[in-house]
């Protein structure tokens, strides 16, 4: 067969429902061997760094590897954005691209570039496929290498001459999927401490999402009555509402903060990295701190601090081995202690009132609160208007919050496109600047193309507001380089085939939220902001000057 040919045959046989890509002569015969799978879809999009950033979104909403297919050179550049937020945010991917031929590598042919000297710093794997007999094992090998350990991007580099070599190929089966067990004598020990503890914590990532632990955590947690913090932008590792949510690590969750920084005697790490922002700058588990990390990847133990105990081990099947273990006798002081905790949480994320001279984004936020379905997913873009949604919005159904912890402006559009793809019967809502849908939200023609209805709000403040705090903080009143002269976004909406509406008022938000979910199409919604208000606690002209938190 073709190169190409065996190229989408492993696609095949890994299970891949969706390719997003932007059309390359580079991989053409790629593209031909698609056709012949007619169970994959191959999405169109606008632009590369869109496909990478879609495919991104799908691996958040499927726990599944988001493929990405490019061409050379260019699509490979505007690709990278998706690959370094994949990298950040430990998301599976695989990005295909283009190269050119095998003769004209090394004498700077059109577009040639060297992918592991480029993608080499934040891929798990970089590799140019330069024997077409090897396609299925490098296939097999890149899907294996980006969805196990600690998930991230996998670039695979396509020689044309390559994929459009007729030769025999012998395909093989995708790698089997086996999860790191824990030493059964560590599981038992932990236990024995977690008992023995007067306030243990669980602090729990994404290594728990790419596990499906869902139920096992909230199994475990009731078990062993442990409070249930998430790690940043994770909100939707556990439900919200459960009796043992603590809260999400956000800078301004002081409670939350203090629970895992001053409370607790011993804290459980599972599947997180313990990130810059989770921990707000590296600033705990301080030294001496009593903390186990269990987590899927060798390499993230002990990352950034020292725990007293790290267990290799995936989430699920940790759980599984520590819910083996008879509970702890009911303990009604900690049972007070996590009740105390959850209602600060609850109180946290109410919005209060607080009125503003356009629209007030605490009561867009309390109006979606109260009429989102359940089961609808969240996606934000990068931006200070994402903090409403970070803080308030309360997550109960899993897979739910789709949020670049990178904080690249972009995914926003392109990641609910993407989920509504893989679930077509939820609700998506994108989140979007005025900043950030003037960078991807051409997108939304994707969505109208492959019938992918989305409901888009686009909160427009006529600037980067989340630098304009910054500048107000260091430089008070010398606000440069910031401003943006926006078109009328929800005409912009309506151009994309999608319902175009235009919120100015506070009333008038939740009206216009009813009618964008009865559309039956997509819908874009312009919220007009005030660009003083930029965070729920406080204006730009209260920042000015100060140093903000976890810089």
């Amino acid at each position: 067969m073709l190169g190409g040919h065996a190229i989408a045959q492993c696609l095949h046989n890994e299970g891949v429902k969706h390719i997003f890509s932007v059309p390359g002569e580079s991989y053409i015969a790629v593209v031909d061997g698609i056709y012949n799978h007619p169970d994959i879809q191959l999405i169109t999009n606008r632009q590369e760094g869109c496909a990478a950033y879609m495919a991104e979104g799908y691996a958040k909403a499927t726990r599944e590897p988001g493929v990405c297919l490019v061409t050379r050179g260019p699509g490979a550049t505007s690709a990278s954005i998706g690959v370094h937020s994949a990298k950040y945010d430990s998301a599976p991917l695989v990005l295909l691209v283009g190269q050119v031929g095998r003769n004209a590598r090394g004498r700077e042919a059109g577009q040639e570039m060297d992918y592991e000297q480029f993608f080499g710093s934040f891929a798990k794997w970089v590799i140019e496929i330069n024997d077409p007999k090897q396609i299925p094992r490098i296939m097999s090998r890149a899907f294996h290498i980006a969805r196990t350990g600690r998930p991230g991007p996998v670039v695979v580099a396509l020689p044309r001459d390559v994929t459009e070599t007729d030769t025999d190929i012998d395909m093989i089966d995708p790698y089997p999927r086996v999860a790191p067990n824990p030493d059964p004598a560590v599981v038992e020990t932990l236990i024995g401490r977690i008992n023995a503890a007067k306030k243990p914590v669980l602090l729990i990532g994404s290594g728990t999402q790419y596990s499906h632990a869902w139920q096992e955590v909230i199994d475990f947690a009731e078990k062993f009555q442990l409070p249930v913090l998430t790690s940043y932008k994770r909100q939707d590792a556990f439900p919200n509402n459960h009796p043992n949510y603590a809260g999400n690590m956000l800078t301004s969750n002081k409670h939350a903060q203090t629970l895992a920084y001053d409370e607790t005697d011993l804290l459980i790490v599972l599947g997180s990295r313990l990130s810059q922002q989770t921990t707000a700058g590296f600033r705990f588990p301080r030294l001496g701190m009593p903390y186990v990390h269990i987590d899927a990847a060798e390499e993230n133990i002990g990352q950034n601090s020292r725990p007293e105990v790290g267990i290799v081990a995936d989430s699920k099947q940790f759980l599984l081995a520590a819910l083996k273990h008879p509970a702890p006798r009911p303990n009604e002081s900690r049972a007070s202690w996590i009740a105390e905790h959850h209602t600060a949480q609850k109180s946290y994320c109410t919005p209060k009132n607080r009125p503003t001279p356009k629209v007030s984004m605490e009561k867009v936020t309390a109006d979606l609160k109260a009429a989102m379905p359940v089961d609808a997913i969240t996606t934000t873009d990068a931006g200070s208007f994402g903090q409403w949604q970070q803080r308030f919005f309360e997550f109960d159904r899993p897979n739910s919050y789709i949020s670049p912890s990178l904080g690249s402006m972009g995914p926003g559009v392109p990641s609910a496109v993407a989920a509504k793809l893989a679930y077509p019967n939820r609700t998506v809502i994108a989140h979007v600047g005025d900043g950030g849908f003037l960078m991807t939200g051409q997108e939304m023609a994707t969505a109208k193309q492959y019938n992918a209805p989305i409901v888009t709000i686009v909160y427009n403040n006529d600037g980067y507001n989340s630098i304009r705090m910054h500048q107000e903080a260091q430089y008070p009143g010398r606000r440069i380089g910031v401003a943006l002269q926006n078109p009328d976004f929800a005409m912009m909406g309506e151009s994309y085939g999608a319902l175009g509406l235009k919120v100015t008022k506070d009333e008038e938000f939740l009206p216009a939220f009813k009618k964008a979910l009865a559309a039956g199409r997509s819908a874009l919604i312009e919220v007009q902001t005030d660009y003083e208000y930029v965070t729920p606690n406080a204006t730009l002209t209260e920042l000015r000057g100060k140093t903000l938190a976890g810089e």
